[in-house]
């Protein structure tokens, strides 16, 4: 079988290129057709006996280049994400897809962007047509057209595409205000989110701007500063600033530097003058502790002004690490001032010492020999006063309550030793009350005391009343003032006539006992208004008022007899009397014979009459004698009432 295909001829199982092919069966098969494939095609069926013929006319149908679904398109895509863009276009022959990107660089499928190697490829068009870009910055904003071209035509398509970014912003919830100590490290923490991720830069108080890590300032991933080893001179305003390219967040940080001007052996004043006696050819040790932050640096001052920093090592004199100068074999011409001071970032302490040179050798003596009794207040400072002369001068050493030795080498945070052997304690409590021993010892001799120390505890006054008191009149009132304290307080009572008790005692109504209650016998309105209760002793006093109202009614007969009676002889009759009133009122009956019967006990009776306890007079059995006149009397302190009843008995 052969085929013919305009003047070439082809043989089966041939292929022309990568297009035509002619199959087993006698088929011509044509791929990817195109106009030029259009014409006569003859097919020839050849044997021995003869050949035969087909003749085929092809025609090839072609459409221009579209793209489908076209329109103007705004695409919006945030920082940092990828970008894709379809173009899908129709055609006969299928079009060719371009695209045009913003700078106006021409890419399709076969030619990729950035191709040059000047940068990495970041644009793939894709065989059908859809553009992809990753990881968009603001550099690719702009226009991007699609072109799809084929032998008949050519159609576009343009996308506007907009990076969308986000300003930066520092979050707020980290503290804006630092304090720290010289030499320690500082750190602020600025983190900022938005897009593109911003980037840190930090102001300094100088106004110089950070944006890489130095020496001594490290800039973090996360945007935050540390500065090592601050100085007194770091101190002021430092500005974080997130910047990207949406614009600009800002937040203010304040560096306080904490910084302790120095203390000299404890004494918190800047310039302390003290004198010092050393014996001829002895060693004399004069100390300058230093206490301060940063740590202070210590220098000597000496006669004829050598300048000696600690430490140094002579012959005969010494300066110590820790300040304390140490002169040997003491000559007389050692009287002079000797000057320490001591500095730091935070200022300058200077301690003058006036040294006298003796020849005399003196034993230890109290300025006050006696054993002492001291009360002190709790909380308040309280110094207990040991000091002694000699010479050399003696070193004072404590014997604490609890057995403890203390001297001024030793530092508690609670007690201390002064230079001249006093002890201090600071905020005493009740456990710190006891026997303190003092001793005082030189070359020469020893000698000590003792001081009691009580520390007192302010009066509180336990028994509190709630509100207002009331007491009936002409009954006894109790007023309580339990307190405790220590020393024992003394309880002072002053009642509304301004009359005042201040020992246990009975006065008149008046009985002040033991443990601080008043007792006010038989009250009557005279006694009403505030009675003040004061526990004082020597750590101070505490009051309270006690406000005191007396309940008091004159008599009242509420439910009387009638003003008359008549009835038979031998029928009971019962007259009602009752009453009110504060105190309660005492009920009398006075009967026609000038009798009286009364309810200060049980039911009295006298012959047939007989008295209740409430008032009421009942006449068992009344005899026409019994007719007369009943007088009912209700009386308490502040009054009178009555009623009359005629009785007639036939």
């Amino acid at each position: 079988l052969m085929t013919l295909l305009r003047a070439k001829k082809l043989h089966c199982f041939m292929r022309i290129g990568n297009r035509i092919l002619v199959l087993l069966n006698g088929t011509l098969s044509i791929e990817s057709v195109t106009e030029k494939d259009a014409g006569d095609y003859l097919c020839v069926a050849r044997n021995r006996i003869g050949d035969d013929l087909m003749l085929m006319k092809v025609s090839v149908t072609m459409k221009p280049a579209k793209i489908e679904h076209k329109q103007y398109i705004k695409k919006q895509v945030l920082y940092g994400n990828d970008l894709k863009v379809d173009c899908k276009a129709s055609g006969s022959p299928l079009p060719e897809i371009f695209w045009s990107l913003p700078d106006g660089t021409m890419i399709n499928s076969v030619l990729q962007a950035d191709d040059s190697g000047s940068r990495s490829r970041r644009y793939i068009v894709f065989d059908n047509g859809t553009l992809y870009f990753n990881k968009i910055g603001i550099a690719e904003e702009g226009d991007y057209t699609c072109y799809a071209q084929n032998t008949l035509g050519k159609d576009e398509m343009k996308v506007h595409v907009t990076v969308v970014t986000a300003a930066p912003r520092i979050k707020q919830s980290y503290k804006t205000f630092t304090k720290v100590s010289v030499w320690e490290m500082a750190m602020f923490d600025c983190e900022a989110v938005g897009e593109p991720k911003p980037k840190i830069l930090w102001l300094l108080p100088s106004r110089d701007l950070i944006s890489a890590s130095s020496d001594r300032y490290l800039l973090h991933v996360n945007g935050s500063l540390s500065i090592s080893t601050v100085k007194v001179s770091d101190a002021g305003a430092y500005t974080c600033v997130a910047r990207n390219p949406a614009g600009d967040d800002t937040k203010l940080y304040r560096l306080e530097i904490v910084s302790k001007p120095p203390i000299i052996n404890g004494l918190y004043t800047n310039k302390t003058v003290i004198k010092e006696t050393a014996v001829k050819h002895t060693k004399k040790q004069i100390e300058c502790k230093a206490e301060g932050t940063p740590q202070p640096q210590i220098m000597w001052i000496m006669p004829d002004s050598i300048f000696l920093t600690a430490p140094y090592y002579g012959s005969r004199i010494v300066v110590h690490r820790n300040g304390t100068l140490e002169i040997r074999n003491v000559r007389a011409s050692d009287t002079a001032e000797f000057i320490c001071v001591a500095r730091n970032d935070g200022g300058e302490t200077v301690l003058v010492v006036q040294l006298e040179v003796t020849d005399m050798l003196r034993r230890p003596m109290f300025k006050n020999p006696f054993n002492e009794k001291i009360i002190a207040r709790a909380g308040k400072t309280t110094i207990l006063n040991c000091s002694a002369d000699g010479n050399p001068p003696p070193e004072v050493v404590w014997l604490l309550p609890n057995g403890t030795r203390f001297s001024n080498r030793q530092r508690i945070s609670k007690y201390q030793i002064g230079s001249n052997g006093t002890f201090i304690i600071y905020s005493p409590t009740r456990e710190d009350a006891g026997k303190y021993r003092c001793a005082a010892r030189n070359k020469v001799g020893y000698i000590e005391k003792l001081i009691v120390l009580d520390v007192g505890q302010k009066p509180v006054i336990i028994t509190k009343p709630k509100g207002l008191v009331r007491s009936i009149s002409g009954e006894a009132l109790s007023l309580h003032c339990l307190s405790d304290g220590s020393p024992k307080p003394q309880i002072i009572w002053t009642v509304p006539s301004g009359y005042v008790m201040n020992r246990p005692q009975i006065n008149g109504k008046y009985i002040l006992l033991e443990n601080g209650t008043l007792v006010v016998r038989e009250t009557n309105i005279h006694d009403r208004g505030n009675y003040v209760c004061r526990s004082q002793n020597s750590a101070g006093e505490a009051t309270i008022t006690i406000p005191v109202i007396i309940i008091a009614y004159p008599p009242r007969i509420t439910n009387g007899p009638p003003q008359s009676v008549h009835t038979r002889a031998g029928a009971p009759i019962q007259l009602n009397c009752m009453a009110i009133g504060i105190p309660k009122p005492e009920v009398t009956w006075e009967l026609p014979n000038r009798s009286v019967l009364s309810t200060a006990g049980n039911a009295r009776s006298t012959g047939s009459e007989l008295l209740h306890p409430q008032g009421t007079l009942v006449i068992q059995s009344p005899k026409r004698s019994d007719s007369g006149t009943y007088r009912c009397i209700a009386k308490n302190h502040l009054g009178i009432d009555s009623r009359i009843t005629l009785i007639q008995v036939i």
